[in-house]
């Protein structure tokens, strides 16, 4: 796979769980399936920020970028566990985003 492929792919990963997190944030306010409105907008919300500002921050050492995004991404998809497909996303977020850091650092 070329690196433009795996950098496309990273960034539809990445607008993917966003979008799927703060959607599940909006439909917990609005039903009564979640116990903890509070608690379930907040964990979601953040974990969207969290990815959303790891894959903006540009000034930043690697190590923040990544950090961020793998723990917004790791929360979240905890969260939604019982989903099944977005822990899966959720994990190969997370390793695209340590391959791509990985193959950007001078050895």
């Amino acid at each position: 796979m070329t690196s433009q492929r795996v950098s496309r792919i990273h960034r539809g990963l990445i607008a993917a769980l966003v979008s799927i997190y703060i959607a599940f944030a909006i439909v917990g306010i609005f039903w009564d399936f979640v116990d903890g409105k509070v608690l379930w907008v907040v964990i979601l919300g953040g974990a969207a920020a969290a990815i959303v500002i790891g894959a903006v921050v540009r000034n930043a050492p690697w190590w923040i970028s990544v950090g961020l995004i793998s723990v917004g991404a790791i929360v979240g998809g905890v969260v939604l566990l019982w989903t099944i497909l977005v822990p899966l996303a959720a994990a190969v977020l997370v390793a695209l985003t340590f391959s791509i850091s990985r193959r950007s650092q001078p050895a």
